[in-house]
């Protein structure tokens, strides 16, 4: 007969705890498999990176919830999605810090605190003010556009619209030549 051995359980490569998750990461070409308990720091670091929040940093966070949808700061440093709008409120801070960590803003971006907004391009229903010039371009470019389809009555109001605006330009020009000669 055979003699069977106790049956031995796999450990934890850190702790020597039992194995509850086994972690695979894979680097370029390098696959690496792990066996990690469930309260193991290793797995923690590892899943929340290597820029991680320092212990003093990672304290002072302990407690945030969200009040709208129960979201806690670990849950977001462990990459949980944010559950709604307050989050992004009440975890600003702290998201602020681990893109900056990761390096997935610039620093200027990062210190921008204090009420100064992070949006950097044009906002929803936010208009620029034409200058001449880049009215007449888009014009002309309209025309063309509209002779190519063969749209001849559109292409006669924007030829108006054209005339017009470059009319009214020199007309500017002429005024301040006149200007400057009344001045000499």
């Amino acid at each position: 007969m055979k003699e069977e051995l106790p049956e031995r359980h796999l450990e934890c490569s850190e702790c020597k705890k039992p194995i509850h998750v086994c972690y695979t990461e894979i680097i370029g070409h390098m696959t690496y498999k792990l066996g990690m308990c469930a309260d193991c720091p290793i797995l923690r670091q590892r899943l929340q990176g290597t820029a991680s929040l320092s212990a003093e940093k990672r304290a002072a966070y302990a407690g945030l919830s969200c009040g709208g949808c129960g979201l806690t700061a670990d849950d977001v440093r462990m990459g949980s999605p944010l559950g709604c709008s307050l989050c992004y409120e009440v975890f600003e801070d702290l998201l602020l810090q681990e893109l900056h960590a990761a390096h997935k803003i610039p620093p200027k971006v990062a210190g921008a605190k204090g009420g100064m907004p992070l949006h950097l391009g044009r906002q929803p229903g936010q208009t620029t003010e034409l200058t001449p010039a880049m009215k007449l371009l888009a014009l002309h470019q309209a025309l063309h556009e509209t002779l190519s389809r063969e749209d001849y009555e559109q292409a006669a109001f924007l030829r108006d619209q054209i005339k017009e605006l470059t009319d009214k330009e020199e007309g500017k020009e002429e005024g301040k030549e006149e200007s400057r000669k009344r001045k000499k």
